[in-house]
């Protein structure tokens, strides 16, 4: 957010009524306002605007407001943005459906004004201080920690208890003194606090947590609960810095909804905090390793150029290996084909340079076997057909490594932006080259082509779609196995399956499979965005992906792109 203009809020409401009263409330609040009377026309609008708050209704022609947030949160550049759902239905089904699509926070309609601001103006507060924060220490896939702040012994262990079986690790607090002291000793990713307490009362625990906290920490989320859920209560909760207020009478499911759609977005701005160091270190990384390698060109002589052919190619056979190990984590990775063209480019110098030197020793010792082969002695011709092999050999090496450059170059496919026919057969085949490494011996790979190979897409993206879904059938074979890939044509579309023999998705988590950042495998080793990606990528070719899993017996997962794909039907693909 620039802190010199003031925030631009888009709104998407299709009732003129509602959009002239919500835009005149947010002006006279000093805000900038965006209208849109339809999802699409939103998709459409975030091509040229980043506003820092969406208030979305949750009824809207075309696409409703559940699934804009979906996209929203399924897109690398609009993922963090606050969104703030706005509704005439005033149900425990709405807000538990908005919350769990990726809402921040849920207002009625009928809510008044005053309320409503509240909150607008804690949204962008918290995302304002929020990403302001460099610190990146804490895992964002820590079990999450909760501390319960209530004088009211049933009320805590009721609480406590339906925190703990949503798999939170929660602590309690019996007044606020001593839920200060634990928060001063001990980390939290969120705070339950009562509003009324005897000495120190919820208002006071969220001030002294504002004036006391380190600014290079990260700010615990605070929710607060109180018996009487009325506009003065919920003033004051949000004025002291409350992130969120629900009653203590309502469906515990909405409070821990609630709960889940502050943490969720917590741990999503300090994963774009992860990403932003990530690129700042390879950067550098980029540069340093630049300037040694010119240093190095620099010093070398003219009598060692074999010794600095034979010392390039490594260096080039060993980026080739650092890029196979990148394509392996490229759900991390922001834009994929950028960094892969990056790296090819980057080892065709030194290549070009190896192969010169290699080739033109290669010609030059094969002119001296012909022309002066036959008076040299025994020995020297025996030294003579060694050096031949040896050149020979490494000329064929330079050969294989020139061909995986321009495997690496076709994979990226920066230069086609529109929509083409790709080779999909040959685009498998990479996908397979750089996965190699994992897939290994213990692994049997079978394909099955149908006669056509060609489809018209985004080839770019489509690689990336092949590279997730190919990765994660590799993840989920723990010892020997087979991978079975087809393609062929039915109905008007391109099929590709790709089978497992894994171990399969068992049946409680299927449901999920696609939502963001739900991952299935061990800590730290995935952000949970690949499938979710690849949904939308096909989704915006008017394509479909699905999945058949078995436990025990594996998982196909299923991808058809229609035939007929125009340019402009793929105009809002999903930049990854």
């Amino acid at each position: 957010m620039n802190s010199d203009a003031p925030p631009l809020i888009m709104m998407v409401e299709d009732s003129p009524t509602q959009r002239v009263k919500l835009q005149y409330v947010l002006e006279g609040e000093g805000f900038d306002t965006l209208c849109a009377e339809t999802a699409e026309q939103a998709l459409e609008l975030f091509a040229t605007h980043r506003p820092d708050l969406v208030i979305v209704d949750y009824h809207l022609p075309g696409i409703q407001g559940d699934e804009l947030c979906r996209q929203l949160r399924m897109n690398i550049n609009t993922q963090s943005i606050p969104i703030l759902m706005l509704t005439m239905d005033e149900t425990t089904a709405a807000e538990l459906h908005s919350l769990q699509s990726g809402a921040d926070d849920y207002v009625a309609k009928s809510e008044d004004n005053d309320i409503l601001m509240l909150r607008v103006h804690g949204l962008l507060r918290k995302a304002r201080e929020r990403t302001s924060i460099l610190t990146t220490d804490v895992s964002l896939y820590s079990q999450a920690r909760i501390l319960v702040i209530d004088d009211s012994p049933t009320y805590l262990e009721f609480i406590c208890t339906e925190l703990v079986r949503e798999g939170y690790e929660v602590s309690q607090a019996r007044n606020g003194i001593q839920g200060l002291a634990m928060l001063a000793e001990e980390h939290f990713d969120a705070v339950l606090v009562d509003l009324v307490m005897p000495h120190i009362d919820g208002p006071l625990v969220c001030q002294k947590l504002t004036s006391e906290r380190d600014p290079t920490e990260l700010p615990v989320v605070i929710l607060m609960i109180s018996a009487h859920e009325t506009k003065e209560n919920v003033t004051r909760a949000l004025e002291a810095g409350a992130d969120d207020f629900v009653g203590k009478s309502s469906d515990t499911a909405v409070i821990k909804a609630r709960v889940r759609a502050l943490l969720r977005r917590k741990f999503l701005l300090e994963q774009n905090r992860r990403i932003i160091e990530e690129f700042k270190h390879k950067e550098m990384e980029a540069l340093r390793a630049k300037a040694e390698k010119a240093q190095a060109e620099a010093k070398a002589a003219l009598a060692e150029e074999l010794h600095q052919a034979n010392r390039e190619l490594e260096e080039a056979n060993q980026k080739l290996r650092d890029t196979q190990s990148q394509l392996v984590h490229s759900e991390k990775m922001a834009s994929l084909g950028q960094l892969v063209a990056g790296i090819a480019h980057e080892i065709n110098n030194p290549l070009s340079f190896v192969a010169s030197h290699v080739y033109t020793v290669e010609n030059w010792l094969t002119a001296v076997a012909a022309q002066d082969g036959d008076s040299m002695s025994q020995p020297s011709r025996d030294k003579l057909k060694k050096a031949c092999v040896r050149i020979g050999d490494m000329a064929q090496g330079l050969d294989r490594v020139k061909n995986l450059v321009v495997k690496l170059r076709t994979f990226s496919r920066l230069d086609e932006g529109d929509i083409q026919d790709a080779d999909i057969h040959d685009s498998i085949e990479t996908v397979l080259l750089f996965l190699q490494h994992r897939i290994g011996e213990r692994i049997a790979v079978i394909t099955d082509y149908g006669p056509e190979g060609s489809l018209c897409c985004r080839a770019g993206q489509l690689n990336q779609v092949l590279m997730n879904v190919v990765s994660n059938a590799v993840d989920a074979i723990e010892g020997p196995g087979t991978i079975t890939i087809r393609t062929r044509i039915a109905g008007g579309r391109y099929v590709i399956s790709v089978k497992d023999s894994g171990k399969g998705i068992p049946t409680e988590l299927r449901q999920r499979i696609f939502d963001p950042f739900f991952t299935t495998k061990p800590v730290g080793e995935g952000t949970g965005l690949g499938l979710s990606i690849s949904y939308g990528i096909v989704q915006a070719h008017r394509g479909d992906i699905h999945f058949e899993s078995e436990e025990g017996k594996g998982t196909t997962v299923t991808i058809s792109i229609p035939l007929d794909l125009l340019p402009a039907t793929t105009a809002s693909c999903v930049q990854s």
